[in-house]
């Protein structure tokens, strides 16, 4: 498998900064809440500055701790953080332009705020601030103040209970590839019913009330009641978009469903966990690998917007995040090529915000991508 030293040069024309803010907040369960966040946003200038550290070794260190990691996985060191990423800390924000809207971006199950650098460095480049949660239990952090938090051995034992369970095995098990839309909802209606997905639906809530705290949060950041480089600067009346990775995407979809400030979504090879019954109300795009139609049917079923369904061949799971270049074991990657893979999931992210925030006359299906299809697209109703 080829290794990568550095990341891909950000498509976009801004250099792409990056900061990191922590937050404290008691949620609604009355548990305290100790969160960080990278933002990244566009900038001018990168002088006299060196690119951002990855990840902090540390975190990397605590994967190892997780249950979810197999004792294969630990030897082989599945993923490297000895790469050099094209983004920088503490840079002004870009003057080009007098606000800038917003994005967020919620990492899978187990992983950390910093997995999606080269998704959010994209969209920085390209004119977008974006926010990147580590959440309490269900992900890994470094905080600005030094706290280091791990996955929490509830969140492992619930993930693994999922995998382990033997109604989601023989569901599995029966999932097709290209299943017809009548099959693919029955299947997703069965899986949706299982007693374990109550638990994972749990931390998703959980982090979709992250998302609202920090969201929340950028208004006061905006009004200057919170000091920052975004005073009068975020563009936050045309709605935000929000985009999650594997366990992020349901995150993404409860955000879009329950909080009007959110324009759009997109889940990237996700499910959806805790959205049995749910109208989202908002333009959703999935991006995703086969089978997992049969993991996502309900959604564009039960939507009252337009929801997308691309099925992207020769990918694997992890390749929809930064480990497709951090990635050394080849049996974890799927077969697309490296910056193939990379550019289109940042084409289709990227075109699909801008058509529903910045009312940009683009659409992801006028797209051309060797073994992307569109399998599905419902209407508003």
């Amino acid at each position: 498998m080829k290794r990568y030293d550095t990341f891909p040069k950000p498509m976009g024309s801004y250099i792409a900064g990056r900061i990191q803010m922590d937050f404290e907040y008691t949620a609604s369960d009355h548990s305290k809440r100790e969160l960080t966040a990278f933002m990244y946003y566009p900038s001018d200038s990168s002088e006299g500055k060196t690119p951002s550290t990855y990840m902090f070794p540390e975190v990397y260190e605590m994967l190892h701790d997780q249950p979810l990691v197999t004792e294969y996985l630990k030897k082989i060191n599945f993923f490297s953080i000895d790469i050099k990423t094209h983004c920088y800390d503490d840079v002004a924000l870009s003057r080009k332009k007098e606000r800038y809207p917003v994005l967020f971006y919620v990492c899978g199950g187990g992983g950390s705020p910093e997995w999606g650098t080269v998704l959010c460095s994209d969209l920085a480049s390209m004119g977008y601030v974006v926010v990147s949660i580590g959440h309490q239990n269900s992900t890994m952090y470094k905080r600005k103040d030094g706290q280091l938090l791990n996955v929490s051995k509830d969140f492992s034992n619930v993930i693994m209970a999922f995998s382990e369970d033997p109604e989601m095995m023989t569901l599995a098990g029966k999932m097709k590839m290209r299943s017809d839309d009548e099959t693919a909802i029955e299947m997703c209606r069965n899986v949706l019913s299982l007693p374990i997905i109550n638990e994972l639906t749990r931390y998703s809530e959980q982090q979709a009330e992250d998302v609202k705290y920090a969201a929340d949060y950028l208004h006061k950041l905006d009004s200057g009641e919170s000091k920052s480089i975004f005073h009068n600067r975020l563009l936050l009346g045309i709605g935000m978009g929000i985009a999650g990775h594997s366990y992020g995407g349901p995150t993404a979809a409860f955000v879009c469903r329950d909080d009007d400030r959110f324009a759009c979504g997109v889940g990237l090879d996700s499910g959806a966990f805790g959205l049995l019954d749910s109208d989202l109300n908002k333009p959703f795009l999935l991006l995703f690998s086969e089978p997992n139609y049969d993991m996502n049917a309900i959604i564009g079923a039960n939507n009252s917007m337009e929801t997308y369904y691309f099925s992207v061949d020769g990918a694997a799971h992890l390749d929809y995040c930064d480990i497709v270049f951090t990635g050394v074991d080849e049996e974890l990657k799927g077969t697309r090529d490296t910056l193939e893979m990379h550019h289109l999931v940042t084409d289709y992210t990227k075109t699909f915000f801008d058509h529903y925030i910045l009312q940009k006359a683009t659409h992801v299906e006028t797209l051309s991508y060797d073994g992307v299809e569109l399998i599905k697209k419902t209407s508003s109703k």
